[in-house]
């Protein structure tokens, strides 16, 4: 389906939705815009970390509460700070939920068990406990001397992924040296939603090359360069001076809105936002084919 049914069939006001991505690579950035586009409210968010998709569904009014690990990146000018989270988390106009990465990629897989909650080693020495009332304490059932961590488990409405390829049935493909975390966050998840740089034809993708599986995934929209500014592995570079305009602007509440008007609200798709922003000349010898066209035009 288009990008738009895409949001519009499965991302209601409130979901919980899990965004994929790590850094500045592979992040749902199309499918975040449509999100803002669309005027979603009051969504709750498990992020990886990839601070530049939260930071502008919060700075555009999206998020109600955010639950995370790391937020940021680094650039050629340094680290980058989310300045839109901070500024909801200062106002407090967000609830934040500041978590650890093991626990919440533990949470995710409790969820994939169907099992209510998950056990972590003892990590009193930190203050995470402190900030998180629903981590407990118990003793082990098998030796009440020692302590473990219950973490809940997180089970989210939906998933959201930008992939390097799906074929016709529905398998996805990441071309990533360790995607199998990403089929644990699916099983997790109540919906998988994947934009795709290009659809292939039905078994042309081996067993051993399906990420996620096609009975897992309830809907794929084709967007080339659907991650961009951010990269895809094997693919496209992180577009790096579009991404250092948006971290000038995001200073400001007023810089942040000019900047979602010009470059998001302004632009009805993902094509028209590839143009404001102007690919770099090189990635044209990038730009991936349906291959179904590839086809039928040789």
């Amino acid at each position: 389906m288009s990008l738009s049914e895409m949001v519009q069939n499965f991302i209601p006001d409130k979901s919980q939705i899990y965004l994929e991505g790590l850094l500045v690579n592979r992040l749902p950035m199309a499918a975040v815009h449509e999100i803002i586009r669309s005027k979603r409210r009051q969504l709750r968010i498990v992020s990886a970390p990839n601070g530049l998709a939260v930071d502008q569904l919060i700075g555009a009014g999206c998020v109600t509460e955010i639950e995370f690990y790391f937020l940021g990146f680094m650039t050629e000018q340094g680290f980058a700070s989310m300045q839109r989270f901070r500024s909801a988390t200062e106002t407090g106009t967000i609830q934040v939920k500041e978590s650890m990465g093991y626990a919440i990629v533990m949470a995710l897989r409790a969820g994939a068990f169907g099992i209510p909650f998950i056990p972590l080693p003892d990590f009193r020495g930190s203050d995470l406990l402190s900030i998180r009332t629903d981590y407990r304490e118990i003793p082990s059932p098998y030796n009440t001397n020692d302590i473990v961590i219950t973490v809940p488990a997180l089970q989210p409405d939906v998933l959201l992924l930008h992939a390097h390829s799906a074929d016709e049935r529905g398998n996805i493909f990441l071309d990533e040296p360790w995607p199998n975390f990403t089929l644990t966050t699916a099983q997790a998840c109540h919906n998988v939603l994947v934009t795709v740089e290009e659809i292939v034809e039905s078994n042309s993708l081996s067993v051993h090359r399906i990420t996620i599986p096609h009975f897992l995934v309830d809907a794929i929209a084709l967007v080339p360069y659907g991650a961009t500014p951010t990269a895809l592995n094997q693919r496209y570079e992180v577009h790096t001076n579009h991404i250092a305009v948006y971290q000038d602007a995001a200073k400001t509440e007023e810089g942040f809105v000019k900047f979602m008007e010009e470059f998001i609200l302004s632009c009805p798709n993902q094509e028209e936002f590839l143009k404001k922003i102007g690919l770099p000349p090189s990635w044209t010898k990038l730009q991936p084919k349906n291959r179904r066209e590839e086809k039928n035009t040789s």
